[in-house]
C-alpha cells in the first residue's frame, strides 16, 4: 500500500507539472504564425521571443512557418478583388449578410389573397434559427493573402536593416582610412617643415659648424653639427653602422662637469640620420660632442662604446 501511495503521488505531481506547463504555454498559443509574418506588436514580440527560449514546440512551429510565409510573398501576385467578391468576403468575415437592394415588393395575386388561409396548419410551424456559418474558403484565402503581404513587409524591413549595417561598416572603414591618411599627412608636413628649417639654417650667412669623426668601431662614419647665432642647431650624420635590436645611438654635449644628452638617433637603412637639436643654456658654443651606443630609450650618462667624436679647433 505504501508503494502504491508513492506512485500515485508521483503521477499526481507529473500531472500538476504538466498542467502548470500548459498554463504557462497558453498565453502564447496561435502567436507563432503572427510572429513568423512580423505582425506582433513590440511588446508581444519581446514576450514571445522570451518564451521561445524555453519552448521547443513554439520554436519548431516558427521554423516550419517561415519558409511558407516567404514563399507566399513571391508566389501570390497582388490582385484587385472584384467588388462583388470583396463584399462577399467581408460578409463572411463579419458574419453579416450584404444589405438587400431596394426592390419593389411584388403585388399579391388575387387568388393568393383568396386562398392564403385555407392551407395553414392547425399548429404553428416551429421557427428554426439558421446556424451561423464558420469561416469559408474565401476567408482563408483573404487571410493567406494578408499573411503573405505582412511576411513580405517583415522580410523587406530585415533586408533594409542588413543594408544599413553594411553601409555603417563601410563608413567605419572609410573613416579609419581617412584618419590614417590624415596621420600620414601630418607626419609628411612635419618632415617637410624640418627639412625647410634645416635648409634655412645651413644656407644662412651666420652658420657655424663642427665636424665629428668616426672612431675605430665606425671608421667610415662621419657627422657635422651646424648652428647659427640664434642657437638653432642641426646634426647630420652618414655612414653609421646598423645596430642590433634593443640598441640606439645617443648624442651628447660634453661639458666639463658631465655629459648632457642631446638626442637619440635611429639612422635609416643607408646609415644616414638628421635631427634638429635644442641647445641647453649650460652649453657654450662651439661645443664638444660625442655619440655612443646605448640601450633603447637612452641613459642619463654614457655607458656604451664611442662611435663619433667632435672637438672645436681653438
Amino acid at each position: 500500500m505504501g508503494t502504491y501511495s508513492c506512485a500515485g503521488s508521483k503521477g499526481q505531481g507529473l500531472r500538476e507539472n504538466a498542467t502548470m506547463s500548459d498554463l504557462q504555454h497558453a498565453p502564447f498559443d496561435e502567436l507563432a504564425a503572427l510572429y513568423a509574418v512580423g505582425a506582433l506588436s513590440e511588446n508581444d514580440r519581446t514576450a514571445f521571443e522570451t518564451h521561445l527560449e524555453t519552448c521547443l514546440e513554439c520554436v519548431s512551429e516558427v521554423k516550419s512557418l517561415l519558409p511558407v510565409t516567404h514563399a507566399l510573398v513571391h508566389g501570390a501576385p497582388p490582385l484587385d478583388a472584384p467588388a462583388p467578391l470583396r463584399a462577399r468576403v467581408l460578409g463572411q468575415v463579419t458574419a453579416t449578410a450584404p444589405a438587400p437592394r431596394d426592390r419593389p415588393e411584388p403585388a399579391a395575386a388575387p387568388l393568393d389573397a383568396l386562398f392564403s388561409g385555407l392551407d395553414e396548419p392547425d399548429t404553428p410551424t416551429p421557427f428554426v434559427t439558421p446556424r451561423r456559418r464558420g469561416p469559408g474558403v474565401l476567408f482563408w484565402l483573404a487571410a493567406s493573402l494578408l499573411i503573405a503581404t505582412t511576411g513580405g513587409v517583415g522580410w523587406y524591413v530585415a533586408e533594409l536593416r542588413s543594408q544599413v549595417q553594411s553601409l555603417r561598416a563601410a563608413l567605419d572603414a572609410a573613416t579609419r582610412l581617412t584618419q590614417r591618411a590624415e596621420t600620414q599627412m601630418e607626419a609628411a608636413r612635419a618632415a617637410t617643415a624640418e627639412r625647410e628649417a634645416v635648409l634655412a639654417l645651413v644656407t644662412g650667412s651666420d652658420v657655424q659648424q663642427l665636424d665629428l669623426e668616426g672612431q675605430p668601431l665606425a671608421p667610415r662614419a662621419s657627422a657635422r653639427v651646424l648652428w647659427n647665432n640664434a642657437a638653432e642647431m642641426v646634426f647630420i650624420a652618414t655612414g653609421l653602422p646598423s645596430l642590433p635590436a634593443g640598441d640606439v645611438y645617443q648624442l651628447w654635449f660634453v661639458l666639463p662637469d658631465a655629459p648632457v644628452g642631446a638626442a637619440l638617433l635611429e639612422p635609416d637603412q643607408n646609415g644616414d640620420a638628421t635631427v634638429m637639436l635644442e641647445v641647453p643654456d649650460t652649453v657654450t658654443l662651439p661645443p664638444v660632442m660625442a655619440m655612443t651606443v646605448e640601450p633603447a630609450g637612452g641613459v642619463p650618462a654614457p655607458t656604451g662604446d664611442l662611435y663619433l667624436l667632435g672637438q672645436p679647433t681653438r
